[in-house]
């Protein structure tokens, strides 16, 4: 299969030209007049990845129900997400229960679909002060037996786990050892701590500046430590959690080659204000903003495609693309997609003029 006459976004330069496709692989990328599926000029980019997302239009991956009722909630979350451009994602837990948190690992373990990559357990091992809208009965002191287990029952599919590394900074290097990516977030670790706990292994930070201890002049705590030493660091691009202004600032200053943007979306996306929840806790989302009862923001109603036109209003078509695809990819060790590159997954995206979604490409076949 051969697309041809797109705008061709890659890392390096943008390419007017053409894509061949082969078993699902970019076989040739290519300059110049040929026929095949006309783009017309639209940009094309790699498919969205979201690494860390808990639901979207009613499907919820931070319910406590049973593997079958987390397996229909991951495909319902798929179909819902290949509308809005992303290819690849990470469905994501909140702190639960031991039984429960076992379940949604199982369910990750049967699911074999190539967009569903592996699970993303946020908690239980997180601070109790930091928590954000996270339900506090249910954290609890690290556990490497009851990571094995997860890990055991995901068959090998739990990628990264968001901790608070001052509850055990061994647990750190513990995670890495088993393969496991450590993420340092809900925490309330000062510098000190926080530059152990990335040199011990921690190669993310999650959602930056949201549920962590603030920063401080005379105590800069994780915020500084993330900056200087986390390898990748989230952030929710919808101008809410982060204003625009500090994103512009952070890329400026530190480029965007860590910066990984991410949806934190729950499951009242795309479905309005109204009364949702996030695990067991009751969520209002008045104007598109998730809060609790008691005022924390609880998660995001953000579409990947929207995070996406939203930094690539600030940074150009190019560095948002690393920041929504290449970027979350190399953060959890997936080197066969987020890039257009010859031998890497045909997981595509064609933009129109306004960069919404047009069509969708998972492993060389159209989906949308």
């Amino acid at each position: 299969m051969k697309l041809v006459n797109g705008r061709i976004i890659t890392p390096y330069r943008e390419i007017q030209g053409n894509i061949e496709i082969e078993n699902g692989r970019i076989k040739r990328i290519y300059e110049g007049n040929d026929y095949g599926e006309n783009l017309d000029g639209l940009a094309v980019v790699p498919g969205f990845i979201d690494i860390h997302i808990h639901g979207i239009r009613g499907y919820d991956y931070t319910s406590w129900d049973n593997k079958d009722d987390f397996i229909k909630n991951a495909f319902g979350m798929k179909k819902s997400l290949l509308e809005h451009g992303v290819t690849t994602f990470l469905p994501t837990t909140v702190t639960m229960p031991k039984e429960n948190l076992i379940e949604a690992c199982k369910a990750i373990g049967e699911i074999t679909d190539l967009s569903i990559e592996g699970i993303h357990l946020e908690g239980p091992f997180i601070s109790e002060k930091h928590a954000g809208a996270q339900d506090v009965r249910y954290i609890r002191v690290p556990d490497i037996n009851e990571v094995k287990e997860c890990f055991q029952y995901s068959k090998g599919k739990l990628r990264t786990i968001t901790i608070a590394p001052e509850k055990d900074l061994d647990f750190v290097s513990k995670l890495w050892n088993l393969g496991i990516y450590p993420s340092i977030g809900h925490t309330d670790a000062d510098y000190e701590t926080g530059v152990r706990a990335f040199l011990l292994g921690a190669n993310r930070t999650t959602h930056l500046f949201n549920g962590m201890k603030e920063f401080h002049h005379r105590d800069p705590g994780i915020i500084l430590a993330s900056l200087n030493y986390s390898r990748y660091i989230e952030i929710i691009s919808d101008f809410i959690h982060i204003n625009k202004e500090v994103i512009r600032f952070l890329i400026s200053q530190f480029g965007v080659n860590r910066f990984v943007a991410i949806t934190d979306a729950i499951s009242a996306t795309d479905l309005g204000d109204g009364e949702y929840s996030l695990g067991k806790t009751r969520i209002t989302v008045k104007n598109g903003i998730a809060m609790t009862s008691n005022g924390k923001l609880a998660g995001s109603t953000l579409t990947m495609d929207r995070a996406f036109r939203n930094l690539a209003n600030i940074v150009g078509l190019q560095n948002a693309s690393l920041m929504c695809s290449y970027n979350p990819a190399k953060s959890i060790g997936l080197e066969d997609r987020g890039v257009i590159e010859v031998g890497k997954r045909a997981d595509l995206v064609v933009l129109d003029e306004k960069m919404n979604v047009k069509k969708v490409y998972v492993n060389g076949e159209e989906v949308i």
